[in-house]
């Protein structure tokens, strides 16, 4: 990713702190991004940042007549940030559409939902092959969302999930959730960390690991508590791509290296 992508994706993580959104208005910028996914020459114009904003926005107003006004001032909004790839400017368009999710979800956690269906589609090996299709048409994989998390998730879940089966961008549906997942954490002042163990965590030991977190990378965290019987016991936590592993099976791993040389 580019350095001018970099600076718009923060961009609109500094617009979108104070938007106030509904799961409408999500899936309006969701269809909107998807719908200039569709047309190559379009998005190559929107994202051209050597012509004139005014003529781009104007470009978009004409072309996308039909989307909500709420959607269409909130997708302009990204046509005056600069992007390194014209396809970057679709990961704008999802970044947008996945903060005002977590705006408008309330009390909803979002977080659990939305890593809850990736574990779901990366357990089901079918369900996987069926969303990840590229021959599949994108009506067929949002009609099959649809299906599945009908009165089982949120709307402002249910959006983002048809949103990236529908426009994956090259990563599996499942990486794209948990990239979602993180996003919306980030949202909301938080970071995301997977924390494996062999057993529920206590109250002491859940504070202990918040407090440890806390400590090591400047802010809370949301836990996503893996039951991993690998584990044995202790904790292995992932938080990007750094791993913390006081595990058990860990510590027997190192032991049985340590007798092997």
């Amino acid at each position: 990713m580019g350095a001018a992508t970099r600076a718009s994706l923060e961009a609109i993580k500094s617009q979108s702190a104070g938007t106030t959104s509904s799961a409408a208005v999500v899936s309006g910028v969701c269809e909107l991004g998807r719908a200039i996914a569709g047309y190559p020459a379009l998005l190559q114009a929107l994202a051209d940042h050597g012509q004139d904003v005014s003529k781009r926005t104007a470009l978009l107003n004409e072309a996308a007549s039909g989307a909500s006004k709420d959607a269409l001032e909130l997708a302009s909004s990204l046509i005056a940030l600069e992007w390194s790839k014209p396809a970057d400017f679709l990961a704008g368009v999802e970044q947008l559409a996945v903060r005002l999710a977590s705006n408008s979800a309330g009390s909803t956690d979002l977080i659990g939902e939305l890593l809850q269906v990736g574990r779901v589609i990366r357990g089901h090996s079918q369900l996987q092959l069926a969303l990840s299709d590229k021959r599949a048409k994108a009506e067929a994989k949002i009609a099959l969302v649809e299906k599945l998390l009908a009165k089982k998730a949120s709307a402002e879940t249910r959006e983002i999930v048809k949103h990236v089966v529908a426009l994956p961008r090259g990563r599996r549906v499942s990486d794209a959730l948990a990239a979602a997942a993180a996003m919306v954490a980030d949202q909301q002042g938080l970071g995301l960390a997977e924390v494996q163990v062999a057993a529920a965590l206590s109250a002491a030991n859940d504070e202990a690991v918040r407090e440890m977190l806390t400590k090591k990378f400047g802010r809370d965290h949301y836990l996503d508590v893996v039951i991993d019987a690998e584990v044995i016991g202790g904790v292995r936590i992932r938080v990007g791509d750094v791993v913390i592993d006081a595990s058990v099976s860990k510590q027997l791993h190192d032991m049985r290296l340590q007798l092997a040389s």
